[in-house]
């Protein structure tokens, strides 16, 4: 169900609250520069476009990966969380490390990360060891579209 919240403040904290629980119960696999993307009939951008973000924190739990970032940019707030098991991974020569994702209701989530070596081959570990099953408990949320989960059906009458 698609969840319109009232402003960012919501979503900031959900995602602080979360990455504070998954300080205290999950395996933190690092911490790179990134950004995230949604492509889902068209392009949306799920953390801010230009400059990646300074941090998006990288944890694994229960066999899914559990991506977080919180901003402020030009005084506005806002906050990123995805948690489920991820479609893939390729890692560039470079350093630049993408993640994908194949949420239960369509589209694909690419996350990019700026990392190194040894990032790369922890979140590779990991992406191997994660279940290739669907989780119920999966969660996308975005400050950038005001979204908790996307339904097709719903995305097009919401989002024109």
């Amino acid at each position: 169900m698609v969840i319109a919240l009232d402003g960012s403040g919501d979503i900031v904290y959900e995602a602080l609250g979360s990455y504070i629980d998954d300080l205290c119960g999950s395996v933190f696999l690092g911490t790179a520069r990134g950004k995230v993307v949604l492509y889902k009939m068209g392009t949306y951008p799920l953390t801010p476009t230009g400059e990646p973000l300074p941090f998006l924190n990288v944890f694994y739990s229960h066999g899914m990966l559990e991506i977080t970032g919180i901003w402020n940019r030009d005084g506005k707030s806002g906050a990123f969380l995805l948690k489920m098991v991820p479609s893939g991974i390729e890692v560039r020569d470079e350093g630049i490390i993408y993640i994908t994702f194949h949420p239960s209701d369509g589209g694909i989530v690419l996350v990019t990360l700026y990392g190194n070596e040894g990032l790369a081959k922890t979140l590779e570990g990991a992406v191997l060891d994660c279940r290739t099953e669907r989780r119920e408990d999966e969660k996308m949320l975005s400050s950038m579209l005001g979204i908790r989960s996307i339904i097709p059906p719903q995305w097009e009458t919401s989002h024109p």
